[in-house]
């Protein structure tokens, strides 16, 4: 098991009470699992957090009357334990002196907020990156499980990665890869891991297939790990065996542009900067319109989360956000390339959290 340092909670409640009062708003409440998580520790499926200058109250259900004490203690969150109707009760009460309640429009449904309105009187509104903009940066504790997952991850594909020449199924071998990193202490599987083969590799997210891995073949993994609930993500590309030149081509351009765009990663760089870095390299080598996808977005709690790294990102790189830098071609008929790693932006530049190396042969 990895040694981790603690989570530090308290700090972003007020970090969220300052930018609350910035924009005037008096009070905040999110259901968002993520959201819930990274404000209060809290990880069951059923929870709503409700935060204005004097109250922080967390509503959940009977099922968590043991679990929700224990994953906030040391915080100054007050419990509600109770049903639904307890929750419209202490909600309407404790919202009674309001004007405004914020809500993160893109993690509510509208039934959600009809069903608000009918509880509460103050004027809803949306709370457009009121916490996303809080998270971009990530805390020390933060980085150090997130390196934890990526260390994980390089581990599992040291162990397994030969075993791409013994011509397994994708499907076999994904499922190879995914216990190992289980076994090396992963709690999970940062999302479906991705082994795509041949012409299956011009499909940026295909699924593990039954399909042969052979020689000839370029073959895309694209996995990570999960500890304590934070992500890592990584791309990697393989030539199986003899490749002909066209391939060779597309997996040694994919990799220069890859190591462009990293180059260029550092505080106070647009994020569109390192998106048209790798962009740039693959047109001279006329392959940018096979590149059909951003080149990078940040990663936490979630997989996908800010600040994004695309040609229309408005997002300024900062020390101590989270990015991936993964570029990609994708050619029908032919097969594709990915290489992707994720990255620390340090005060001088970045740092690697998958090491794996980029070794192409197999």
């Amino acid at each position: 098991m990895v040694d981790l340092p603690e989570l530090q909670r308290a700090p972003r409640i007020t970090n969220l009470r300052q930018a609350m009062s910035k924009t005037s708003i008096d009070s905040f409440m999110t259901s968002d699992r993520t959201s819930v998580r990274w404000l209060s520790g809290f990880t069951g499926s059923a929870g709503t957090l409700l935060v204005t200058d004097d109250t922080l109250l967390l509503l959940t259900d009977g099922r968590y009357g043991d679990q929700a004490p224990e994953e906030t203690a040391g915080t100054e969150i007050e419990l509600c334990v109770g049903d639904r109707n307890r929750h419209k009760q202490v909600i309407h009460h404790e919202l009674s002196r309001s004007a405004t309640l914020a809500l993160e429009a893109d993690r509510i449904s509208w039934g959600e907020v009809e069903e608000l309105k009918e509880i509460v009187k103050v004027a809803l509104v949306p709370a457009k990156g009121l916490l996303s903009d809080l998270r971009k940066v990530k805390e020390p504790e933060e980085v150090a499980r997130l390196e934890a997952a990526a260390t994980i991850a390089d581990k599992a594909l040291a162990q397994v990665v030969l075993g791409l020449g013994d011509e397994p199924t994708e499907s076999e071998f994904a499922r190879v890869l995914d216990h190992t990193m289980l076994e090396l202490g992963a709690e999970s599987l940062s999302f479906e891991t991705i082994c795509a083969s041949g012409p299956n590799a011009a499909l940026p997210h295909a699924r593990p297939s039954t399909r042969t891995i052979r020689s000839g073949d370029l073959v895309i993994l694209d996995f990570g790990a999960v500890i304590d609930g934070y992500h890592s993500d990584m791309s990697r590309t393989y030539a199986i065996g003899d490749v002909d030149q066209n391939r060779w081509d597309m997996l040694e351009s994919v990799t220069a542009a890859q190591k462009h765009g990293c180059e260029i990663v550092r505080p106070g760089v647009k994020a569109s900067e390192v998106d048209n870095a790798c962009r740039s390299h693959l047109a001279k080598k006329n392959l940018s319109e096979y590149f059909v996808h951003g080149t990078g977005h940040g990663v936490g709690l979630e997989i996908h989360e800010a600040p994004w790294i695309n040609s229309q990102s408005e997002d300024i790189l900062e020390e101590f956000q989270v990015v991936t830098v993964e570029p990609g071609v994708y050619r029908p008929g032919i097969g594709g390339v990915r290489v992707e790693d994720t990255v620390l932006i340090t005060p001088s530049g970045h740092r690697r959290l998958t090491a794996a190396p980029k070794d192409p042969v197999i």
